[in-house]
């Protein structure tokens, strides 16, 4: 278990080799050093490994689709309470790995590539929100990680683009760990986790929420049951995509 100490130390030893070897000129992924970090965070031989969300995707969750069709499957069965969600890369191999070491880590100074790559994976639709919000941590849960990744990522996105980034929603309690869920487990895992805080903030708004990883949507529907309540309309974002759903009865 890491100390308070042990985390302080860390956290001054990642600033300090920050101003040493300043972020934004390296890849994202391997550390080469490249011209264009604002226009492609990673280099060109990353470029051959990566796994990006390209060709025929689902319309509604960004999920990736083998057919011709537009809506994927699972989207055609449930309700979504969000419009839209923006993914940029795939959850599997370097990017897995990558996004682990930023979550678990302790590797801030990944935020603002993957915040280049959502915010242009975007496109033109940014111009559609007036707010972005995030996916909220516990107290307690933000202490013992140190930093809430979605916050951080959303904060980047917010000085990429000039929105106001605003804390709309409370995670009201710890639950068990989703992973081994299906997508019903999932949802009543959640159930009354999410609160909003600030609804003047949010009346009538078209909300942009931030997350790291989307993997069977329980998790950005349960925020987005809640925001939609005042909210005009919610659109999700996350650096990547897990195209394998399992278990999503």
């Amino acid at each position: 278990m890491k100390t308070k100490k042990g985390k302080l130390n860390k956290n001054w030893l990642e600033s300090f080799l920050r101003l040493i070897f300043p972020p934004d000129i390296k890849c994202i992924f391997c550390g080469r050093d490249i011209n264009d970090f604002y226009e492609r965070p990673y280099c060109d031989s990353c470029a051959k490994t990566l796994s990006f969300n390209i060709g025929n995707r689902c319309r509604i969750c960004d999920e990736p689709i083998k057919n011709e069709a537009i809506i994927c499957d699972n989207c055609q069965r449930r309700k979504h309470y969000y419009k839209r969600a923006y993914c940029p890369l795939i959850y599997e191999d370097r990017v897995r790995q990558n996004l682990l070491s930023y979550k678990i880590d302790n590797k801030r100074y990944l935020a603002l590539g993957y915040a280049i790559m959502i915010t242009k994976y975007i496109g033109e639709d940014i111009k559609n929100f007036d707010l972005i919000t995030y996916v909220p941590m516990t107290k307690k849960r933000e202490r013992e990680r140190s930093f809430n990744q979605s916050k951080l990522l959303a904060e980047e996105i917010g000085k990429l683009t000039k929105l106001p980034v605003v804390e709309c929603l409370k995670k009201n309690f710890d639950t068990k760990e989703q992973k081994e869920l299906n997508y019903t487990e999932r949802l009543n895992n959640l159930k009354d986790i999410f609160s909003v805080v600030g609804k003047d903030n949010i009346k009538n708004k078209t909300i942009l929420l931030v997350g790291d990883i989307i993997t069977t949507c329980a998790t950005v529907d349960s925020c987005s049951k809640a925001l939609s309540k005042y909210a005009n309309s919610i659109s999700v974002c996350a650096v990547a995509r897990n195209k394998l759903y399992k278990n999503m009865k």
